[in-house]
């Protein structure tokens, strides 16, 4: 048998070929789900659209000087939300849900001076750093990364919802007052969710 005979021998057969297309799809798709979860860790930069808006926009009232109308409430959870500056515009909102997102800012939310109502569950927040908004009533920043309470003093805040990691900090939140009682640094407010 010659060396040509050997290699005409050796075609490869269609399963062969099948069974390597297999192998490198596999390993394709393993490339790519790689990639997809290096970004899952570092989140793509996504900002707040006019369409978004559009979608999350309810509740139409009077707004403060009872001559024009306005929506107040916005709903924009689960968005995957890195960036809220389109939020400064929008002066009138007096309820706000950016829930489930991945932020990491707030301040725009400090253009909003007649909010009465925050809900910034679930985002990736290190502060809750905002100017005093002089109406806000209810502000709930659970299961955030919060190191400290700084920015959190608006004059009538009664509800606080810290629940998740803020363990760390929380007694820093605590003044004591003599023997082991203390007192509340934000005497105004009239409940305080903790628990994690």
């Amino acid at each position: 048998m010659s060396d040509e005979d050997d290699l005409d021998d050796f075609e490869p057969d269609q399963d062969d070929l099948e069974k390597e297309d297999d192998e490198k799809d596999t390993e394709d798709w393993e490339d790519y789900r790689k990639e997809g979860e290096e970004y899952s860790e570092e989140w793509m930069p996504t900002l707040l659209t006019e369409d978004m808006m559009k979608e999350g926009l309810s509740l139409l009232c009077k707004t403060g000087n009872g001559l024009a109308h306005a929506y107040v409430k916005l709903e924009v959870k689960e968005r995957d939300l890195t960036d809220i500056s389109l939020l400064r515009s929008y002066i009138h909102l007096r309820y706000v849900d950016v829930s489930e997102n991945h932020l990491t800012d707030l301040s725009p939310l400090s253009h909003l001076t007649h909010l009465l109502w925050l809900k910034a569950d679930g985002n990736r927040l290190r502060s809750a750093r905002l100017n005093e908004l002089p109406y806000l009533q209810i502000a709930s920043f659970a299961y955030n990364q919060i190191t400290d309470t700084e920015g959190i003093s608006h004059p009538r805040l009664g509800s606080l919802d810290l629940k998740g990691d803020q363990r760390r900090w929380l007694p820093r939140l605590i003044r004591p007052r003599g023997g082991d009682r203390g007192c509340l640094l934000l005497p105004q407010i009239s409940k305080l969710i903790t628990a994690y």
